[in-house]
């Protein structure tokens, strides 16, 4: 498909605008800086930034889009060289973490919207973010290919449960100021996963 002056036009004042939009929360903190204040800084009209940006929160989304698509891209290389399910499941909540904890303000948001119950906020995000479920359904179908995932677990269900767990855990302690929690915290939640949805091999036999 063609890339017309007009996408250009449109993809330049959107980049300016998360530009300006990211410099004014670092500099101002994210709650003191207006939508007026981003116009002015974009050289465009209150109205343009509403047009591609119907709340700050998503302007934060966006700014993060490199990150998140190389995020994913390492996890996507994993699983493509197949890997160890459960390494990967412990990557992705680490590698997360990390990402977290290099900027919260912005990552603390974007879990948050993720998070969302209003579906039509959450396609918004998404078309920022890439997907994370995806890959990771991927991950749990690998494990019930390997004879890892307990039979009576359905794939969808270990997804879902996966995903909620690691946002939810990042969410609320970074919520509550206890960010050095968040990685221990993360294994737990995988250990319970593995605990109760993974088959485990049996111990050896005691020697007679």
């Amino acid at each position: 498909m063609a890339f017309s002056l007009r996408d250009a036009k449109r993809s330049l004042t959107e980049q300016t605008i998360v530009e300006k939009a990211t410099g004014l929360f670092k500099e101002r903190g994210f709650d003191q800086v207006s939508v007026r204040q981003i116009a002015k800084a974009a050289m465009v009209s209150e109205k343009t930034v509403f047009n591609y940006f119907p709340y700050k929160e998503l302007m934060v989304v966006a700014s993060a889009q490199p990150q998140m698509r190389g995020f994913m891209d390492d996890i996507q290389a994993k699983i493509d060289a197949i890997a160890e399910p459960t390494e990967i499941l412990r990557d992705f909540g680490q590698n997360l973490a990390e990402l977290c904890v290099a900027n919260p303000q912005a990552m603390t948001i974007i879990v948050s919207e993720l998070l969302t119950f209003d579906s039509g906020r959450l396609e918004l995000v998404l078309r920022y973010i890439p997907d994370l479920y995806g890959p990771i359904r991927t991950v749990m179908t690998l494990a019930r290919a390997q004879g890892k995932l307990r039979p009576e677990v359905n794939v969808e269900l270990a997804t879902d449960f996966f995903l909620s767990s690691v946002l939810n855990v990042i969410r609320t302690y970074f919520a509550t100021g206890q960010v050095d929690r968040v990685r221990s915290m993360l294994n737990v939640s995988l250990e319970i996963l593995l605990h109760g949805a993974f088959q485990h091999p049996p111990a050896d036999a005691p020697h007679a």
